[in-house]
């Protein structure tokens, strides 16, 4: 999957600063904002960030791409870029929740 198709899509998440704080507390404002999501294709465009984070990036690399960059500050993932361990964790919750989502919705 190629990045360039992120590039067109409207912000389903807010950019969040580094006053987001703990990562629980980050986590469940994502988890209410997905929640919050109302069409199966917003979620499923989540859906295709998460996991193009997934496939391309490397949480134990000093070196990440613009396009990894671009989405983790977007959902406020880059604050916790200093623990690789962290950071997979919540992208791993995220995925799960926005699945979930995605199932809901779909039924």
């Amino acid at each position: 999957m190629a990045y360039h198709n992120f590039r067109s899509m409207s912000s389903l998440l807010k950019t969040h600063s580094a006053k987001d704080g703990r990562p629980e507390d980050l986590m469940i404002r994502l988890e209410s904002e997905i929640s919050d999501l109302k069409s199966l294709e917003e979620a499923e465009q989540l859906f295709k960030k998460l996991k193009f984070l997934g496939l391309h990036f490397d949480p134990f690399s000093s070196e990440v791409s613009m396009e990894c960059k671009q989405i983790m500050n977007q959902l406020g993932l880059d604050l916790y870029l200093e623990n690789p361990y962290l950071v997979t964790n919540l992208l791993l919750r995220l995925l799960d929740k926005v699945e979930e989502k995605i199932n809901f919705l779909k039924h």
